[in-house]
């Protein structure tokens, strides 16, 4: 049976549609192409679901039971870990980064509430690390990251928390840890240094004070130093490294 032009045009238009709709999302760039220096880091970069169907970018690295779930600063993305992330993969810790909702190479929500539902972001952080082997997961994060890390996981499933200069509230991204470390009960950690504006002392101070774990203390450096600062750039960065891995290795 002959077919018209049309009828073969049509059918051609539909096979190109089905294709490019079961096709997926284009791979993820690699992390030279967008980091440019990935200090060693060989990982994979890889796409990562959020519950409410959000593709984020995201890296794994390591291996072990041990798993940390790394979240970033803003404005910035998961480049920014990628020093650390090669200290703790050569100290045995599986590591999981990933670009928030909105950030780097993840995807941008519509602007509603799910844009600003960093909580899904970090919940599939950590099922995706436990389900790749890790029997403790711990949640660490630096300024944007931390105030996201204390805010959420009073109901996340996690061995610990590390802030790196979180801070108590940044309201633009509704993130509100000093209302939120109530209900903690996780081992917590929070590390910033004294001159900071961003996490003043005072603060620091209060979200310790306010968070209802039993295992919690502080760690406040000399300087202005803020974030990944405190474990890159300080002149106690070393110092700073050595005091986070130890709490992991003792929980």
């Amino acid at each position: 049976m002959r077919l018209s032009a049309s009828v073969l045009g049509w059918s051609a238009l539909v096979c190109l549609v089905t294709a490019v709709a079961g096709a997926g999302p284009p791979a993820p760039r690699s992390l030279p192409q967008k980091c440019g220096d990935t200090s060693g880091v060989t990982a994979r970069p890889f796409w990562l679901e959020t519950g409410d169907r959000v593709r984020l970018y995201a890296v794994e690295a390591g291996r072990g039971p041990t798993g940390v779930v790394l979240a970033h600063e803003s404005p910035a993305d998961l480049c920014g870990w990628l020093p650390y992330i090669a200290a703790l993969r050569g100290s045995g810790v599986r590591v999981l980064a990933f670009d928030f909702r909105g950030y780097g190479d993840s995807q941008r929500p519509p602007l509603t509430l799910k844009y600003l539902a960093y909580g899904q972001d970090l919940n599939a952080a950590i099922a995706r690390l436990r389900a790749d082997g890790a029997r403790k997961v711990f949640l660490m994060g630096a300024s944007f990251g931390g105030a996201a890390a204390l805010t959420y996981a009073p109901d996340l499933p996690l061995a610990g928390v590390i802030s790196l200069s979180g801070e108590a509230q940044i309201a633009g991204a509704d993130l509100d840890a000093l209302a939120a470390v109530p209900r903690l009960r996780a081992p917590l950690l929070i590390v910033g240094s004294r001159d900071d504006r961003y996490l003043p002392v005072r603060d620091a101070l209060r979200l310790l004070r306010h968070a209802g774990s039993r295992d919690k203390r502080t760690a406040l450096y000399p300087g202005a130093f803020h974030g990944w600062e405190l474990i890159e750039d300080a002149p106690y960065a070393a110092r700073v490294r050595a005091l986070v891995l130890a709490w992991i290795r003792a929980r």
